[in-house]
């Protein structure tokens, strides 16, 4: 994915228009432990080329296999970044992070790619899949409860009264209104 700007010249009237697919899938894996797996990522965009810089509108799409916070189960995450970057000659030119020098006068996508996907991936994931209870840590004599198992554990190991001193407990209640 790289195009020297000689190349892009040639359009300086119109726009450049790409489609292509490039796979990153080592590349994010290395660096980013948690991507499992990663489709190819398709670009698309055009390339709007001026005197001495190339303003790229670009879009871009794929699916990362993320572990679920909860279950660490496989979680398919799709995406799609709507991104402007430029490419410039001159290190004096660059504005900001969405601003790119070029090497020896040519657009190389792909630093840029590898830095927007990995910007981009999520921290967490859930899986729609799993409920949240089945979902929850178990071990030998514990498990983690959410606040509504919590309370219907509670209410059910909750001290029952007897019927017969049920009167009783009113005899309380009706000396402190008095």
């Amino acid at each position: 994915m790289k195009w020297s700007l000689s190349q892009l010249k040639k359009y300086r009237d119109g726009e450049f228009e790409i489609d292509e697919t490039i796979d990153l899938t080592e590349f994010l894996k290395e660096n980013n432990h948690d991507v499992r797996e990663a489709s190819p990522v398709h670009v698309t965009g055009t390339f709007e080329i001026k005197r001495d810089e190339v303003i790229a509108h670009l879009t871009i799409t794929g699916e990362w296999t993320l572990p679920c916070a909860r279950t660490l189960k496989d979680v398919i995450y799709p995406y799609e970044i709507k991104t402007i970057e430029t490419f410039v000659k001159n290190k004096d030119q660059v504005q900001d992070e969405s601003w790119h020098l070029m090497d020896q006068d040519t657009v190389d996508l792909v630093p840029v790619l590898c830095e927007l996907l990995l910007v981009e991936i999520p921290m967490q994931v859930f899986s729609e899949e799993t409920d949240e209870e089945s979902a929850l840590p178990k071990g030998n004599d514990w498990e983690l409860q959410t606040e509504e198992t919590f309370a219907r554990e509670k209410a059910k190991n909750e001290p029952k009264t007897d019927p017969r001193l049920a009167g009783l407990a009113d005899f309380f209640n009706e000396k402190k209104e008095d």
